[in-house]
């Protein structure tokens, strides 16, 4: 597969809305969750020039994946013209194995070169390196059959080819 669309599908899958309790219970009985949070920025060389994105993510589920919840929410460019994308959505999936996690998203807003993805959903994996430079990765987003099929299904983190973050964090949490 040509680098471009990678790439491109790298920017569209970095994002998700900061914040949040650190806490790593559930406010509803005290159960264990496995968390993941943060924002950070990458750039990207593209054949049209250089891409960057910013990947906000507040995702969290029971220690077996069970009940996940959250939000992404990614914004950046493609280094093309008119390439200005900003997605965002809920977590339908998360999987977390020691410092590494895969969350699954929703794209229920769209807008610019992502605008078609609208309805499909995309993987995004999180690295946390405590307080060494983190790391993300990103799949290939989905239409909306495509992504429906495996929603719910996260792959195993272990197995992305992580990028280093430029700028920012992010915190995984594993209850298991």
């Amino acid at each position: 597969m040509p680098a471009y669309p990678k790439l491109m599908a790298a920017a569209l899958a970095l994002a998700a809305a900061a914040g949040g309790s650190v806490a790593a219970t559930s406010a509803a009985g005290g159960t264990p969750q496995d968390r993941v949070f943060g924002s950070a920025t990458n750039g990207f060389p593209t054949p049209a020039g250089p891409g960057s994105d910013r990947l906000d993510v507040r995702a969290f589920s029971g220690p077996a994946g069970e009940n996940p919840g959250g939000f992404v929410h990614a914004v950046g460019t493609t280094g093309a013209p008119m390439g200005a994308f900003e997605v965002e959505g809920p977590v339908t999936c998360l999987r977390v194995e020691g410092n590494k996690a895969a969350i699954k998203y929703r794209v229920d807003r769209a807008s610019g070169s992502a605008a078609s993805f609208k309805g499909g959903g995309v993987e995004v994996f999180i690295e946390d390196n405590g307080k060494a430079v983190d790391a993300n990765a990103a799949g290939q987003p989905q239409t909306a059959a495509a992504f429906a099929a495996a929603a719910t299904q996260c792959d195993d983190p272990a197995l992305a080819a992580y990028d280093t973050v430029d700028s920012g964090g992010y915190t995984v949490i594993d209850r298991d």
